[in-house]
């Protein structure tokens, strides 16, 4: 009896990080913000092989999938969205409270939240704003990695908890800086909660947000 399941005897189609790098480059244009989002686990979780790092094909055509359509979240909010653009997760060996930093969809959620909820270098401006935001309605909250929309949450308040270690933190970097630029930011974590309605179907959707820094906010 013939078998006619090809995957039963090769296996999934595998494709190397440059030939998912060069397909995902349909429609995303840099190369490094591509390579960024594959290393955030958008198209899973890739297979090491000696010195080479494989991908399933139908994983890398199921991300590049969810970026045809724009992303709508700023239309679907009437209240600033604090946009976080990361890069893919990196070790935090300095922190007393979390072991990484930056992006990665495949960890446990808990972890995605510590992750990104800090540190956020704030200006008194900004500071009030997403504070009285955060305790009346909360404050869109997302995690961009190479374009590509990876988190959603929302900004309830600011972590008293780790206030000392923020100050500490605000301090280092104004002896370190300048006279004639004094270094005036709040190092600031946040208190996140799930997203709202305005975050469905969101996830792996690309989203540009122009060059800056490691944030902006966007919308009314």
């Amino acid at each position: 009896m013939s078998d006619d399941n090809p995957e039963r005897h090769h296996g999934p189609e595998l494709w190397t990080e440059r030939q998912a790098t060069e397909y995902l480059r349909l429609r995303w244009t840099g190369r490094d913000a591509t390579r960024a989002a594959l290393k955030a686990g958008v198209a899973g979780a890739p297979i090491r092989v000696r010195n080479a790092l494989l991908y399933r094909a139908d994983e890398v055509r199921a991300a590049l999938d969810r970026t045809a359509h724009p992303c709508e979240i700023a239309a679907r909010v009437d209240r600033p969205v604090f946009v976080a653009r990361m890069a893919p997760r990196e070790a935090d060996p300095e922190s007393s409270w979390r072991t990484w930093r930056g992006a990665d969809v495949l960890a446990p959620r808990n972890e995605q939240v510590d992750a990104a909820r800090a540190w956020w270098h704030l200006g008194d401006r900004l500071y009030a704003l997403v504070r009285a935001l955060a305790s009346a309605k909360g404050m869109p909250f997302v995690v961009n990695c190479g374009g590509i929309v990876v988190l959603g949450a929302e900004i309830v308040g600011m972590d008293r908890e780790l206030e000392a270690e923020g100050m500490a933190i605000s301090r280092a970097r104004r002896d370190q800086a300048s006279s004639r630029q004094p270094y005036t930011r709040l190092a600031s974590a946040f208190v996140l909660r799930e997203p709202g309605p305005w975050f469905e179907g969101q996830y792996g959707r690309r989203w540009k947000t122009g060059a800056g820094g490691p944030f902006r906010v966007v919308g009314r």
